[in-house]
C-alpha cells in the first residue's frame, strides 16, 4: 500500500519488515526453506558457470592437441616426401656412375 508523504512510506516499510520477521519466527521451517531454495539458486547459477568455464578450457585443449598432431604429421609426410625424393635421386645418381 503506497503512502502518499515520507513518514508514511517510512511506517510502511517498516510495518513490512516486522511482518517479515514475525512471519519468519513464526514459521521456521518454511523460512529456511525459502533460504535453502534461494541458496540451491545461486549454487545452481555458480556450477553452471563453472561448468561452462571447464567445458570451454576442455574445447581449447583438444583444439591444441588436434593442431599440434596435425602439424606433427604433416612434418612426418613431408620428411618421408623428402627421404623417397633424396632416395631415388640417390639410385639414379649411383646408376650415372655405374655405366660411364
Amino acid at each position: 500500500m503506497a503512502k502518499k508523504t515520507i513518514m508514511g512510506a517510512i511506517a510502511d516499510s517498516v510495518t513490512e519488515a516486522v511482518t517479515t520477521t514475525i512471519d519468519a519466527l513464526a514459521h521456521p521451517i518454511s523460512t529456511v526453506g525459502q533460504a535453502e531454495a534461494a541458496a540451491s539458486s545461486v549454487m545452481t547459477s555458480a556450477r553452471r558457470t563453472v561448468t561452462k568455464a571447464a567445458r570451454k578450457a576442455a574445447g581449447k585443449g583438444k583444439r591444441a592437441v588436434a593442431k599440434v598432431k596435425r602439424k606433427v604429421a604433416k612434418k612426418k609426410v613431408s620428411k618421408a616426401v623428402k627421404k623417397a625424393v633424396r632416395k631415388i635421386a640417390g639410385k639414379k645418381a649411383a646408376s650415372r656412375r655405374k655405366h660411364r
